[in-house]
């Protein structure tokens, strides 16, 4: 062959080689009642992307549980296949980290945080440092506990330092989503990823660390821009704060508590299994106060946990029945093009995907599919940090939303419109630094 030609097609070859999805098809898994593997998914999904159904009002982790007793019924999977399927590790891991928040909320260290928010005596920098110590604490403990804690105590505070009450739960519910992204035990969806992927705590929290901050600090920008002006109440001065006599805590409490998730954390950077390091911990704080945990027991979201394992089932009902795989084979067709088209196709389906189906049914979901691809590291980080963030898009994107919303209502209204005003620019100004900053580190 000429030289001139041969170099010619070479060329042709290498473009076509960078155009081409880097992605490596899965073998194909035999079908197993997949028409009923799909029902039952598509039931158990509208059970759980609503809250209460007028017809069948049972709830989400109900919902969940009848879903994976159905997959059983239907012999889309043998009961044993049903428990095999459940991520123990996720389970355990979100459990011993509730357990832990739990004894430092008696200790009183939330309220500690708040008190020296208290002595804040800018309604700004207020607002700045609510972003950052609610980012912060829901990349220890889950943003969805930092919500239930800080929500009431937000409002005394509001109300004693005479601010309006809005912005500032706008900051805690979308900083607290922005800052769990940190860290693989930051959100729910996050911990899954991290059984998933195998990626090691100080590795991920290493490239999370810039596109979080730049988000929480973005997010505050954007706060400032749209409250800075109604940041202020000109109600009449209120009655003395229950804060003020609100139960801290013994010191002693505190530090054991203290100590104990020091040593989870330690665990987790030296790469020992989250979740025993978390339910190592957690034990660890019970011994060490040596008094009866059921009333501490009792405050657990059992519920939960119930969810969880059950959605495991349902999600897996999809790939013993074989249809995972045919959606996988159809997600991997969509990402076509070189590195940066993947990652916009990526991003944008992750983002209506978190918010169509819930963010943790649609990582679970996705999860088959980031292994066959080309940068499997990367994808997974760029899930966990987008559908993470998109959960700030509506009101009722994440549970954290929900949560302050709810313990606000008697307070404060926040409905669905007036979230959506700044919950859609910050999520689309979150996500594309985010994500473009994750393209830049990983090095594309």
């Amino acid at each position: 062959m000429d030289p001139k030609i041969a170099t010619s097609v070479s060329g042709i070859m290498s473009e076509l080689a960078t155009a081409a999805p880097s992605v490596a098809l899965p073998a194909e898994i035999p079908l197993r009642h997949p028409w009923a593997a799909g029902i039952i998914f598509a039931f158990a999904f509208i059970l759980i992307s609503f809250r209460r159904l007028r017809w069948l009002p049972i709830g989400r982790p109900a919902g969940a549980m009848v879903g994976a007793v159905l997959m059983v019924l239907c012999d889309v999977m043998s009961p044993e296949e049903a428990y095999a399927l459940v991520n123990w590790d996720t389970i355990v891991l979100l459990l011993g980290m509730m357990i832990l928040a739990e004894y430092l909320r008696d200790a009183g260290l939330f309220e500690r945080v708040s008190g020296r928010l208290r002595t804040i005596g800018s309604p700004l920098a207020f607002l700045a440092a609510l972003s950052l110590s609610s980012g912060i604490l829901s990349a220890i403990f889950v943003n969805d506990t930092i919500c239930v804690v800080m929500t009431p105590l937000l409002l005394i505070l509001c109300r004693d330092m005479r601010l309006n009450p809005f912005p500032y739960l706008m900051a805690l519910a979308t900083s607290a989503n922005i800052g769990s992204a940190l860290t693989l035990t930051g959100n729910p969806q996050n911990m899954i990823i991290g059984t998933m992927s195998g990626l090691s705590f100080a590795g991920f929290l290493g490239k999370m660390l810039l596109p979080v901050a730049v988000g929480l600090g973005g997010n505050f920008l954007l706060l400032w821009w749209y409250y800075g002006k109604i940041l202020t109440t000109t109600v009449p001065p209120p009655a003395p704060s229950l804060l003020r006599s609100a139960p801290r805590g013994e010191p002693a409490s505190l530090r054991i508590g203290m100590i104990s998730l020091t040593l989870v954390v330690i665990g987790f950077f030296a790469g020992y299994s989250m979740a025993f390091s978390a339910l190592a911990g957690a034990s660890l704080v019970i011994i060490l106060h040596r008094k009866d945990p059921r009333l501490v027991l009792d405050r657990v979201e059992w519920s939960l946990l119930l969810f969880f394992a059950s959605l495991f089932v349902v999600i897996g009902g999809l790939k013993t029945s074989g249809l995972a795989d045919h959606l996988t084979r159809a997600s991997l067709a969509l990402l076509g093009g070189g590195p940066v088209a993947q990652t916009a196709i990526f991003t944008g389906l992750t983002v209506a995907g978190s918010n169509l189906f819930s963010n943790v049914p649609y990582v679970l979901l996705v999860g088959h599919t980031i292994p066959h691809l080309d940068a499997p590291t990367y994808y997974w980080c760029l899930l966990a940090y987008v559908s993470t963030v998109a959960g700030n898009l509506t009101l009722i994107g994440s549970v954290a939303n929900l949560i302050v919303a709810e313990l606000a209502k008697d307070t404060c209204e926040i409905g669905f419109g007036r979230y959506a005003r700044f919950g859609i620019p910050s999520t689309i100004l979150v996500t594309l630094t985010g994500t473009a900053l994750l393209f830049w580190l990983f090095r594309f």
